[in-house]
């Protein structure tokens, strides 16, 4: 697990306790995703850009991630039914 979690990816994934570092569940869809011992995002970037429709790269000084895939035209999730699905999921910084 990374130690400062820095990228606005981390808005959208999580580590279980006791799961293996090597991979992080998408907290939109609970699909493990791997993660690199780099400690390199690309690829998790990369995940919620093609199944999310989410580009990180635009989100600069905007909403939460949360309500940015609520809000996308192409998004058919309810926030409600996201929020219920994100309390779920470990936030990586240990918080709830």
């Amino acid at each position: 697990m990374p130690k400062k979690l820095k990228s606005k990816v981390w808005q959208y994934f999580g580590f279980r306790d006791g799961s293996p570092t090597d991979k992080t569940k998408c907290k939109l869809c609970f699909t493990d995703v791997a993660y690199a011992k780099s400690g390199s995002t690309t690829n998790l970037m990369q995940y919620v850009k093609r199944k999310h429709n989410v580009d990180l790269a635009s989100l600069r000084g905007r909403t939460s991630a949360t309500t940015q895939v609520a809000s996308q035209k192409s998004s058919s999730i309810s926030v409600g039914v996201l929020l219920s699905l994100l309390e779920n999921v470990i936030c990586p910084t240990g918080n709830r």
